[in-house]
């Protein structure tokens, strides 16, 4: 990829004046092909599976060799391994490990390119000009000054070493390299991994397709009896005759037109976090499929259904002094929490739970009631009679406008309704529709989801409320859900009592095994100690056997500057949740020896974590140490290639200033001014972004109920 940077306000000025449209045309770009889109083959998988045949000669057809290698799964006797060791080819294998993301470099001709940009720069002028009806003359002096600013952009690249290589063979261009990936292509399976969608997972191809088979129940003889409790039925309609019926609905209920003629295809990735052995997660994917218009259309009027029951529990709190809303979107949401019991130190017990197969085990008669419960009250609450439907979003009102999509409280549930039961998916040459639950990959399924826990929630917690049983009211007062994830702070397990109460029988709630003072939860690891929630980070993919990719190799055909980005969002990340700084070390010094084997350089990881410092010193303050401490341990480590195990930083590092570093005073009442910019050592244009930024810290001392101290240590040192 290359940016060409062209001086757009001397180009504006020559073309005409009397051109209707002002603007300049829009430069688009386009990244190359990511090498998933070769190494990836569980579409064509599934696809090209013969049912019948099959489940005729399945006994006949040849077996494997997954036995005989080192990387068979012991308790499936075939190969499921996310270790790319396995794969022998070096070229290959060094590839796939920079993750299906990862974007070859490309070597470029630019006498090609030039070739083609004026291809493109005359028809672009031609079109221009027509449809301004004028003579394409007119833009001979505007077309020109394009042209050499291209050229003299071109020279520039010329000198740079990424731009300037001599031509080689991309590896999943070279025969050999394709050769074996063919090889290995017909006898396995390639799938992204479960929660590390950036690592290739190897599944033996024979047991990749037997697991989806007896998934959807296609091995039963007796299709009737077995299909009652399968969460697939065989379809007698066809594909086209599906389509055909999605295409018709939706032009007669929304007047809608490009509507993908295709069915979602079912496909599994490998649950590798899940001990001893492997689990599998199944998805239908939707994202180009006859009900994706639907779906996106119910998205939006769920998410807005979602935000008004927020509101009316917020109005229960305050009536009643109990919240029943306990979906939370995030882990921030859970720090404020933590923090108001921290205050009262009155963190006793904690327990996490989770749903076992929440998105295939739920009944659709009771999701469509509870679902109906659930828009029917949002609407009541809102007083208004529609729910208009935009681009982005979806918004309440009592007038919609004819050229906008619209619907009201009972069209809202009938299209929903006729959605859950128009939930069909591909397997091979058969089509299946999903009797039981959601399908994980439409769009709404974890809106449907949601909400459908949320009802049966707030229905329990009223119950209590009007039977005044206090202590179930006390017990479930600190719950938070995110999804099928379940938090609940100072329970004492009264949870494993009532779950069958508060959640239909179908849906089996698993607690965590730990001992009521600590639990993992969301990407935080919670524990208690005299009372008191600290934090740290938690990664379910910390117990992988191999590596993680998890970020950007900048080897590969991106922009530096956004992979970078990727760094400060992981310190945001671990700040927030790390309680101790030594937590927070920890983390971060793995995160930067991770990258610098990325082909991150320590010089511009500097320079990103300054920024980081600068732009979020609410972050750095709450550990109760000066950024310089900080900046001062971690220099000569990152620098030198030390262990990380070697090295932790105190968490009571003493705020000590050096006699040669000057200071910068940050004013409270001020409202977070600097007072003496004379002596912070930085630019111009940094201390005006501090200026910008003093808002924004102040409404974080606000929310964290913290004030800093009143000097703080602002020399950017690494």
């Amino acid at each position: 990829m290359f940016t060409f940077v062209i001086y757009l306000t001397e180009t504006f000025r020559l073309h005409p004046d009397d051109f209707v449209d002002r603007d300049i045309p829009t430069v688009l770009y386009k990244r190359s092909k990511n090498i998933g889109s070769t190494i990836f083959n569980y579409k064509d998988t599934v696809e090209e599976v013969k049912t019948d045949e099959w489940k005729t000669n399945y006994n006949l057809l040849p077996g494997c060799d997954c036995k005989d290698s080192k990387f068979c799964d012991p308790h499936h006797g075939h190969i499921v391994t996310g270790d790319l060791r396995f794969i022998k080819n070096k070229k290959l294998r060094n590839l796939l490990c920079k993750g299906p993301g990862y974007r070859e470099r490309q070597s470029v001709n630019w006498k090609r390119f030039m070739t083609d940009f004026k291809v493109s720069l005359d028809n672009c002028v031609n079109k221009w000009a027509s449809s301004e009806e004028q003579d394409v003359s007119c833009l001979n002096e505007w077309k020109a000054k394009v042209l050499h600013d291209v050229q003299n952009a071109i020279k520039r690249l010329n000198k740079k070493r990424r731009y300037n290589q001599k031509r080689k063979t991309m590896i999943l261009k070279s025969p050999k390299v394709m050769r074996e990936l063919a090889k290995l292509q017909k006898k396995y399976v390639f799938v992204p991994t479960d929660k590390a969608a950036n690592n290739i997972a190897v599944v033996c191809k024979r047991f990749y397709i037997e697991k989806t088979m007896k998934e959807l129940n296609i091995f039963s003889d007796d299709q009737k009896n077995q299909n009652s409790a399968s969460t697939y039925r065989t379809s007698d309609e066809g594909i086209d005759a599906i389509v055909k019926r999605h295409i018709r609905y939706m032009k007669r209920n929304f007047e809608s037109n490009d509507i993908p003629e295709k069915l979602p295809f079912l496909y599994w990735i490998p649950k590798m976090h899940k001990k001893p052995y492997s689990k599998q997660r199944y998805i239908a994917a939707s994202s180009c499929c006859s009900t994706k218009p639907l779906s996106a259309i119910l998205t939006k009027c769920l998410k807005l259904i979602e935000k008004q029951h927020r509101i009316m529990c917020k109005r229960y709190h305050t009536d009643h002094g109990i919240n029943p809303m306990w979906i939370i979107n995030n882990s921030n949401e859970v720090h404020i929490a933590i923090a108001k019991l921290n205050r009262r130190k009155a963190c006793k017990h904690i327990r996490t739970y989770d749903f076992s197969t929440l998105y295939t085990s739920i009944p659709h008669k009771l999701l469509k009631r509870q679902l109906a419960w659930v828009i029917r009250s949002a609407f009541n609450s809102s007083k208004k009679d529609y729910i208009s439907v935009y681009s982005t979003t979806a918004r309440w009102t009592s007038n919609p406008r004819e050229d906008t999509t619209y619907l009201d409280c009972k069209k809202m549930i009938r299209v929903m309704n006729w959605l859950i039961d128009n939930i069909f998916v591909k397997f091979g040459d058969k089509v299946f529709r999903q009797v039981i639950g959601i399908p994980m990959g439409t769009d709404c399924a974890p809106f449907l989801a949601n909400l459908f826990l949320y009802s049966y929630e707030y229905q329990w917690i009223n119950k209590q409320r009007i039977k005044n049983n206090q202590k179930a009211i006390q017990r479930f007062k600190s719950c938070s859900r995110y999804i099928d994830d379940l938090l609940l702070i100072n329970n004492y397990d009264l949870m494993k009592e009532v779950m069958t109460e508060i959640y239909p029988k179908e849906l089996v709630l698993v607690p965590d095994d730990n001992n009521g003072c600590t639990a993992p939860f969301l990407d935080l690891q919670l524990l208690i100690t005299e009372g008191v929630i600290s934090t740290s980070i938690y990664d379910k993919r910390d117990a992988f056997d191999f590596p993680i990719v998890n970020f950007p190799h900048l080897s590969g055909n991106i922009p530096n500057k956004s992979a970078y980005g990727t760094f400060i969002c992981e310190l945001v990340r671990y700040a927030r949740g790390c309680t101790f700084l030594s937590d927070f070390a920890s983390r971060t010094l793995l995160l930067v020896k991770k990258l610098k084997n990325q082909r991150f350089t320590t010089k511009r990881l500097q320079q990103t974590y300054r920024k980081f410092c600068a732009s979020h010193l609410i972050l750095i303050q709450k550990f109760d140490i000066s950024v310089l401490d900080v900046h001062k341990e971690w220099k000569d480590l990152i620098s030198n290639d030390h262990t990380e195990s070697d090295h932790t930083l105190s968490d009571h590092t003493d705020n000590v200033v050096p006699n040669d570093v000057k200071s910068v005073k940050w004013s409270d009442e001020l409202g977070g001014s600097l007072t003496d910019i004379r002596t912070y050592k930085l630019s111009p244009t940094e201390i005006h972004q501090k200026r910008l930024n003093a808002r924004t810290i102040r409404q974080q001392r606000k929310q964290h109920d913290q004030v800093g101290p009143e000097t703080l240590f602002l020399n950017p040192l690494f």
